[in-house]
């Protein structure tokens, strides 16, 4: 009997089905890792360059156990209305979504401020400027250009050059960030659609926080 069970344990039959055991759990250990933790999202809007570029450029995203800085870049679902009553999908976990997430499927999501990712809510990648209790300023300065200011100070390691989305090209104005909110502006700042615009968002609209980005082919930490 003992040399009947390894000699079926030695078949090539039940080694094949060990491996494709071991292959599914591996995907599905993969799969969980991307859905819950670390998320790979594919950048296609340019509110984020020259840092992430808007073609090729990817981002993995910490969705978990994270804690928010100043300077971070973070990734947030935003409504794209006051009265969107759905529930955040940073806060809602889809079989469809953990479908995609596996590797064989790889259909990694995509970021950008003109493609919806549901119909109430615009997938964004942008970078933290201020934090809860923060006074944030904006103060033209002159044309279109602006200096930036937290909490009386100004903020030199963010550059507010030229801007069109507004005539003049700046939004001068003043945001006191609330509890539970952040304050995010693009680094393209010609081109980026954020809390300059619409205000605080709610740390809840978070995805996470980038801890890795792939640019022009090579693996970075500090953007």
């Amino acid at each position: 009997m003992a040399m009947s069970d390894e000699r079926q344990r030695r078949s090539p039959l039940f080694l094949i089905v060990q491996l494709v055991l071991c292959l599914m759990i591996a995907i599905v250990l993969v799969g969980v890792v991307q859905q819950f933790f670390l998320a790979p999202v594919a950048v296609t809007g340019s509110s984020m360059m020259p840092t992430i570029n808007a073609e090729g450029d990817k981002v993995f995203v910490q969705k978990k156990f994270f804690k928010i800085e100043y300077r971070d870049v973070v990734v947030f679902y935003r409504p794209n209305s006051d009265d969107v009553t759905s529930e955040n999908p940073a806060n809602s976990i889809s079989m469809s979504d953990f479908f995609n997430s596996l590797p064989f499927v790889n259909k990694i999501p995509n970021l950008s401020e003109d493609q919806g990712v549901a119909a109430d809510y615009t997938c964004v990648i942008k970078r933290v400027i201020g934090l809860p209790g923060d006074t944030i300023e904006i103060r033209a300065v002159s044309g279109a250009q602006a200096m930036l200011y937290r909490n009386g100070e100004v903020v030199n390691d963010f550059v507010m050059n030229t801007r069109g989305f507004t005539i003049g090209g700046v939004t001068p104005g003043t945001w006191t960030v609330g509890e539970g909110e952040l304050f995010v502006l693009g680094d393209n700042r010609n081109n980026s659609y954020d809390s300059e615009d619409y205000g605080c968002i709610k740390q809840d609209w978070l995805m996470g926080k980038v801890l890795l980005a792939k640019i022009g082919g090579k693996y970075v930490r500090t953007l």
